[in-house]
């Protein structure tokens, strides 16, 4: 199997197995009783039941001989078979003694539902919860849990979820991995309500055993998934979490995530919830942008974003159109667009000219449309006007005010919006302009239609460019990390600035000198004025110990700044000095670095002191092209910095680009010996004429 984003031998992960827990063929309730757990064994019974036992079922209760007209048996050597999964619903001091009794009779899997294992601010079971880690890892056990609500195999119509099932919770296609059990069960009952099925959901708990990694890699081989939602507080083993996206990418499988711990407070609860230590949320967005994750704000927007996929269509480029018949729509959809940087599509003379002869003269045919108030009540010429949108040649994606039927309505209507799909391969959403009630009516337009309804204007546009962006990475595809093909050697002080520019980093000119003589004379040779720089093995950030003094304009000021950065760098290492030619242009950072978790990440963003204060700066996985090095400066709210401003001519952004690419390329060449190495600044020069790299800093593996 091709392992996208890592060289094969770079990935070293291993997947444990899901299907004993979440398809099991025999089970047991361990502490089934009326009242214990919270009556939650009692609700599992009775889901198993309804259903029709769809795995064998078994009762375990030493105090008890007989419960809801079933045989209760003491302990696993009672029972008439070896079971493939436990339901654990006892006290947390128990729990390690019910699994060793399952593990001696060859249990496969278990879902520990009890709290009390080390989570939370107390800490409150730490030492039995270390005892519960080392069994799970001991005995290779099958583990969800513990502090989880359990699970839904709707494909196997096994619910082992502590909640009745709703008459409108369907089997169907998305699978969902989930941190907080008491959100799972609440996501998919709205859901639910808004139409969508489901195969397989899981409430992962405290993850001593089976992970989001895990489950995510089952799910992306399991045939009766399509799309996969996940709510994450975390990602415990990043490696495997990438590999099993990759596998989920590689089958076609959307994954949607909604990822808690974006701030600090939230770091906070993620850890005090589940034990979860949160990842860095801009390295999260890198890595969900390289491995095609859709990254939904809301458990609202995750709804929503189901529903757009759920439709399985993918635009062929960016451009959308939007129908609707409000003029307050169209000023919502546009701020909508410009907010969430999309791109609107031009309607041609063809266009408009099939679309004048259905609408009323004073209505103007642009993208986005309001197609009056004659067409807000005559649906099949508004379906009609949305049909020359989808046909246009500058539209890859619609969206189209839906009138979702009332129990007045007649459904003769519901033909107009087939015909559209009919019509086209292209996806077409269906919208409301604010958030409504979910029922029956809505879930059978949907089914008889084919249109998925978006709740929101802003929504929708999200939902829009959710698929354009997945569409897009699936048009790149993910990139490979190469072999290095660098040298050591090539790190050396007196070979960096050379080999860089190899790699389209061209250096100003500059000279290494040993002494403030020797520095001055350097600086007539290259012009006035010049910057001097200390050169240090010590000092990462030249500027933050005073070690740069710029604009000198002749030699005597070249010796007496020399002699006096000699002076600031007493008890530093000092090797002499850097002088360079002054450079004039906008000043970027570009670095890259291996972070431990995720791999090597490219950094970007506005340059000089002021990018840690102003925090705008863009992250990917390496590598990173030259497409990709444009789209992360496209991303940048610093980003007009590089176009004509005040007068000023605009930089050179195709040669920004290019020398991004560069530096990706030389860091994954020398990443055996390099653990980042940042260019701050670099400076961009007029249109045309490249970029500067005056500042470098190389640090070593080591």
């Amino acid at each position: 199997m091709r392992k996208g984003g890592r060289l094969a031998s770079e990935w070293n992960v291993m997947f444990r197995p899901v299907a004993p827990l979440l398809q099991p063929s025999s089970l047991a309730i361990v502490g089934a009783s009326e009242t214990g757990g919270s009556g939650w064994s009692k609700v599992l019974f009775h889901n198993l039941k309804d259903a029709g036992f769809p795995a064998r079922t078994y009762l375990i209760n030493p105090r008890r001989d007989e419960l809801w007209g079933e045989k209760v048996y003491d302990d696993f050597d009672s029972l008439p078979e070896p079971v493939d999964l436990a339901l654990v619903i006892v006290p947390a001091p128990l729990v390690c003694d019910v699994m060793r009794d399952g593990l001696a009779h060859g249990l496969k899997a278990a879902c520990i539902y009890a709290s009390s294992f080390g989570e939370g601010r107390k800490g409150v079971g730490a030492k039995r919860g270390a005892e519960l880690r080392g069994l799970i890892a001991d005995s290779g056990l099958s583990v969800c849990g513990p502090n989880c609500m359990g699970m839904l195999s709707l494909a196997r119509d096994i619910l082992l979820y502590p909640r009745r099932r709703t008459d409108y919770m369907q089997g169907g296609h998305i699978g969902g991995i989930f941190h907080s059990g008491g959100t799972l069960g609440y996501w998919f009952t709205q859901a639910a309500q808004r139409g969508l099925g489901f195969s397989y959901a899981v409430s992962c708990g405290n993850e001593f055993g089976l992970d989001a990694a895990d489950y995510l890699n089952f799910l992306a081989d399991d045939p009766d998934t399509r799309i996969v939602v996940a709510m994450l507080e975390s990602i415990r083993r990043p490696d495997a979490f990438m590999a099993a996206a990759r596998r989920a990418f590689d089958a076609g499988k959307p994954v949607i995530v909604m990822k808690l711990g974006r701030t600090e407070l939230g770091k906070e609860q993620a850890k005090t919830h589940t034990g979860a230590v949160a990842v860095d949320d801009d390295v999260f967005s890198a890595m969900c942008e390289r491995y095609g994750i859709v990254r939904a704000a809301t458990i609202d927007e995750m709804v929503d974003f189901a529903l757009a996929f759920s439709q399985a269509r993918l635009p062929r480029g960016p451009k959308m159109g939007i129908v609707t018949s409000s003029g307050g729509a169209v000023g919502i959809a546009l701020d909508a667009v410009g907010d969430n940087g999309g791109v609107l599509g031009v309607l041609s003379r063809d266009t408009g000219a099939g679309i004048a002869g259905l609408i009323t003269e004073d209505v103007d045919v642009y993208n986005p449309m309001d197609a009056g108030p004659r067409l807000a009540v005559d649906v099949e010429s508004f379906c009609k006007v949305c049909g020359h949108f989808a046909a246009d040649g500058d539209i890859d994606i619609l969206a189209m005010q839906a009138r979702v039927p009332t129990g007045r309505d007649s459904e003769e209507h519901v033909d107009s919006y087939v015909e559209i799909l009919g019509a086209t391969d292209k996806p077409v959403l269906g919208f409301t302009r604010m958030a409504q009630n979910a029922d029956q009516a809505l879930r059978d337009f949907q089914t008889q239609t084919g249109l998925p309804v978006i709740m929101g204007i802003p929504t929708m546009v999200r939902a829009m460019q959710a698929l354009v962006r997945y569409a897009a990475r699936r048009e790149a595809g993910i990139p490979d990390l190469p072999e290095p093909a660098g040298s050591e050697a090539n790190l050396a002080p007196e070979r960096l600035a050379a080999t860089l520019d190899g790699y389209g980093l061209m250096p100003p000119r500059q000279v290494f000198a040993e002494t403030p003589e020797d520095a001055a004379r350097a600086a007539s040779r290259i012009g006035f004025p010049v910057a001097l720089k200390i050169v240090s093995s010590d000092v990462s950030h030249k500027t933050e110990i005073g070690g740069v003094r710029l604009g000198l304009a002749d030699e005597n000021a070249v010796v007496a700044e020399a002699h006096d950065l000699r002076r600031v760098m007493t008890g530093h290492d000092l090797s002499g000095f850097l002088v360079q030619e002054m450079v004039d242009g906008l000043e970027m950072l570009v670095g890259l670095r291996n972070d431990p978790q995720f791999g090597p990440l490219v950094v970007v963003g506005l340059g000089g002191v002021f990018v840690e204060l102003m925090r705008d700066v863009s992250i990917r996985l390496a590598p990173v092209d030259e497409a990709e090095a444009s789209a992360m400066l496209d991303s940048l709210k610093g980003a007009r910095a590089l176009g004509a401003f005040r007068g000023r001519a605009p930089r050179d952004r195709k040669g920004l680009a290019h020398a991004i690419a560069g530096l990706s390329q030389f860091f994954l060449d020398h990443r055996h010996w390099l653990d980042e190495i940042e260019i701050n600044p670099l400076m961009v020069l007029e249109d045309g004429a490249g970029v500067r790299a005056v500042d470098v800093r190389a640090v070593k593996r080591g």
